[in-house]
């Protein structure tokens, strides 16, 4: 150490002694040398750390970048989710020259940090995931990481029907709790249980049904505003269950004792003959026209319940919400 001091000493003596013009030539000298250091260091640091072309240099994946440059991520640079230290970088770079570049994996762990600072900040440019129904199930009930889920295909991040089978095979075709509506069968699992909606169960509700069969082409059955029922779909319909509706009723009107429900021919007959359903409330003529075509112009404008009385009181005991339209 006292070494290094005294040659210090020593060439400070020898600087001091100097011309004026030889002083302001090397420490002009110094400075550019320092400066251009550090800013080529800074360029050597930006384009490793940020740059993606870095990574696909050394990458032997093509597939990757092609992948990566076609995805919702392709504005995200690299680093942003693939993250790694400078150390642990150096030690990929001198893996891939002197080694097999095959056994370069660890850079590719996305860690759930990585998805949060984008997916749970709060800033609108990126898909918000806190409060929404499939996320509050399985990243917060359930504490399933994010890469469970997202990271299974490369850089392809929307899960496929076959990550949602790996932890539901019950739900898979021939299964137990697979899709019994051939129509629906193909349809991607959020199609119904949709994730992303907020403050809200995973299960399908009422307006998710309504937004697809509302759209469906040539459309027979309609869904009036001011139908008397307007209680979750899953209540007649389970799709997972049966292929077509499972209604009773009976359950919870006892119709067929008092009125015209009790006539011999109407009480043999199955409801949705003449309660078409989801409108359910008879309010024409043409239920009644379809077996008393005879009666067409009997009092004709209007409803036979004018003077038929077919109304019978709800069974004892049964919720009164079940007769009421339901609040939306």
């Amino acid at each position: 150490m006292r070494w290094l001091v005294r040659r210090i000493k020593r060439a400070h003596r020898r600087f001091r002694g100097l011309p004026p013009v030889v002083k302001v030539a090397l420490w002009s000298f110094l400075t550019l040398f320092v400066l251009g250091g550090s800013y080529g260091s800074f360029r050597v640091y930006d384009y490793t750390q940020n740059n993606p072309n870095f990574c696909r240099r050394c990458h032997t994946m093509e597939t990757a970048w092609d992948k990566w440059s076609t995805s919702e991520h392709s504005k995200v640079n690299c680093h942003s989710c693939h993250e790694v230290s400078p150390i642990t970088g150096a030690e990929l770079v001198v893996n891939y020259l002197l080694e097999s570049p095959d056994r370069n994996t660890d850079h590719a762990t996305v860690p759930d940090k990585a998805c949060e600072n984008c997916h749970y900040s709060g800033d609108p440019q990126w898909v918000q995931v806190a409060n929404t129904a499939g996320h509050k199930v399985h990243a917060e009930n359930n504490n399933i990481a994010c890469q469970t889920c997202h990271g299974m295909r490369l850089h392809r991040f929307k899960p496929a029907m076959e990550i949602c089978a790996a932890c539901h095979p019950d739900h898979v075709a021939g299964e137990e709790k697979a899709i019994k509506i051939k129509q629906m069968a193909e349809m991607h699992c959020q199609e119904c249980h949709q994730f992303l909606r907020e403050n809200s169960p995973l299960r399908p509700t009422r307006e998710t049904c309504l937004g697809c069969h509302q759209k469906l082409p040539n459309q027979t059955v309609t869904f009036p505003d001011n139908a008397p029922m307007k209680w979750d779909c899953r209540e007649c319909h389970k799709p997972h269950q049966a292929e077509k509706p499972t209604v009773d009723c009976s359950s919870c009107h006892d119709v067929k004792v008092n009125g015209l429900h009790a006539a011999s021919t109407h009480s043999r007959t199955a409801c949705q003959v003449c309660h078409k359903p989801h409108e359910w409330k008879v309010t024409g003529r043409s239920p009644c026209l379809t077996c008393h075509a005879d009666k067409a112009q009997h009092n004709p404008g209007r409803p036979c319940s004018d003077c038929h009385g077919f109304m019978a009181p709800p069974r004892p005991g049964a919720a009164a919400s079940q007769y009421a339209p339901a609040t939306q």
